[in-house]
């Protein structure tokens, strides 16, 4: 799936791997997302090989992501869970953000 197939709904886009959602927000102003991979329990979860935080300043904070590591991360989701084409959540089933 290449960053151009994605649909952001209001800065957001949330894909739907089964047992995960690997859901983006775009940041204002900029051409940069963040990312947060939630379980079916609706908890941000970390999966081997993507991290989505890092410690600074002794706090956690985002990492942020341009379209090309996106795409990056949609195919080490890929490979991890078998689905090459996620389908979009609507607006109406997003999972919220807790971070």
């Amino acid at each position: 799936m290449k960053f151009s197939e994605l649909k952001f709904v209001n800065g957001v886009c949330q894909l739907d791997y089964n047992y995960y959602v690997l859901s983006f927000n775009q940041i204002s102003d900029q051409d940069l997302f963040e990312c947060t991979i939630f379980n079916r329990a609706k908890l941000p979860v970390d999966l081997p090989g993507i991290k989505t935080e890092k410690i600074k300043n002794n706090k956690w904070v985002k990492i942020s992501f341009s379209k090309k590591d996106i795409e990056k991360i949609i195919k080490t989701l890929w490979a991890f869970t078998g689905i090459q084409n996620p389908t979009h959540l609507d607006h109406s089933n997003f999972y919220k953000n807790i971070f």
